[in-house]
This record gives structure tokens, C-alpha cells and sequence, in this order.
């Protein structure tokens, strides 16, 4: 018998069946742990959505791109098409001033090719350490063009890693106005550490709830 991929879905992860596709559920898809803890606190408990954290069993393509924006929306469409559900996807950047503008949306291949401490064991000499982060959002339909939402902040790169929570890059940005890193500050307040990383989870969850949801009614 054929599945297709909306069928295997279905059958994999056991979400809804056919007769439950109409009780609207937000699939969010990502294999990052952190990524996973902060969706649940957000999206969950802050603003009550019906959310299914999914780690796909496919590879998501992601384009080469200046920006974390063209890196989300193409992840999505093609995320959402592959398994002909609305899906929503996120990414992040860290894009530093000395090496003109990166890792960039490249973060993941620098941690992994690099690491924290040799990173910063290149970086120890550089004297303008201004970094920016983005964070991006990116929801998209079956056949649709994904929509993003954006947000970031700006900071510098610390000296030395400190904190253990987070991404990479969270044990050595400082958010600007701080002293600790994301990671330090994750583990005394997480609501405010969130903060820092811009207002684009609740552009989503506006537009999910006053757009989307309200269509669905």
C-alpha cells in the first residue's frame, strides 16, 4: 500500500488522524534540544497553542544565504510541501563586525568545525568584538509562500566562554547593557535572558492567533 508523506506522518508520529486534521495543532520541527525547552515555555505555557515538537525523519534543506531571514523561509516551504502541513520553523545568526558579518546563519557549521574555545582563541586579539544577533520565525502552508518575523538584538563577544546552557555563541555573546553572556543570564532569569533575542516569537504568535487562527473559526 502507498503513504504517502502526509500519511507517514500521520502514522510515525501519531499527532492526528484524518478525521482530527481540522483541531488545529502548530508542528513545530527542529533536532535542537535548547530550541525544544524554549518552545514549550513559550508557546506552550505563555500563550497556550496546541503545539507538537517534531524531529523530522528527512533532512531539511537549507539554502547558502546572507541572512537567517532567506535561510527560515526556505526550510519551511520546502518543510511544509514535503509533508503538506503547515509547519513552523526558526533560525538564528551571530553576526559579528571583525569577520563582516560572520558565521552569520552559519552558526551550526562554526560551532561544529571550530568549537567555543578555539574560536575564541582566534578571536582573543581582535579589539572591535560588536556582534548582532538575529532570530527569525518562519511559518508556512502547503503551496505557500512562508511568512517571517525578525528580531535580534546587539552585544559584543566576551574574552573568555562562561555558562554552559544555550547554543554556542550563548557562552560568549554579552547582550549590550550586561556583563554576563546569554548563557549566565539563561540560568538566573530565563524570561529576561529571552529578551535579547528580539520580539520575533511574539510577531509569530500575534499573527498565528489574530490571522491564522482567527480565519480558522
Amino acid at each position: 500500500m502507498y503513504y504517502s508523506e502526509e500519511d507517514r506522518y500521520y502514522k510515525r508520529y501519531g499527532v492526528m488522524n484524518k478525521m482530527e486534521k481540522n483541531m488545529e495543532k502548530l508542528i513545530y520541527l527542529t533536532t535542537n534540544p535548547n530550541k525544544v525547552n524554549e518552545a514549550n515555555e513559550f508557546f506552550g505555557k505563555k500563550y497556550g497553542f496546541n503545539l507538537e515538537i517534531v524531529n523530522p525523519d528527512f533532512e531539511i534543506l537549507e539554502i547558502q544565504a546572507e541572512s537567517c531571514i532567506d535561510v527560515a523561509a526556505f526550510s519551511a516551504e520546502y518543510a511544509a510541501n514535503k509533508l503538506n502541513l503547515p509547519v513552523l520553523k526558526s533560525d538564528s545568526g551571530l553576526y559579528i563586525d571583525a569577520l563582516g558579518g560572520l558565521p552569520g546563519p552559519y552558526n551550526h557549521y562554526f560551532d561544529k568545525q571550530i568549537g567555543v574555545e578555539k574560536f575564541l582563541e582566534l578571536f582573543k586579539n581582535e579589539k572591535n568584538r560588536k556582534a548582532r544577533l538575529e532570530h527569525c520565525f518562519a511559518f508556512c502552508e502547503p503551496g505557500k509562500k512562508a511568512i517571517v518575523f525578525s528580531g535580534g538584538g546587539t552585544g559584543t563577544i566576551a574574552y573568555e566562554a562562561r555558562g554552559t546552557r544555550g547554543r554556542w555563541h550563548d557562552k560568549f555573546y554579552i547582550p549590550d547593557g550586561e556583563t554576563k553572556t546569554l548563557s549566565e543570564l539563561r540560568d538566573i532569569d530565563y524570561e529576561r535572558e529571552a529578551t535579547f533575542w528580539g520580539d520575533a516569537k511574539d510577531q509569530f504568535a500575534n499573527w498565528y492567533i489574530n490571522n491564522y487562527l482567527a480565519k480558522k473559526q
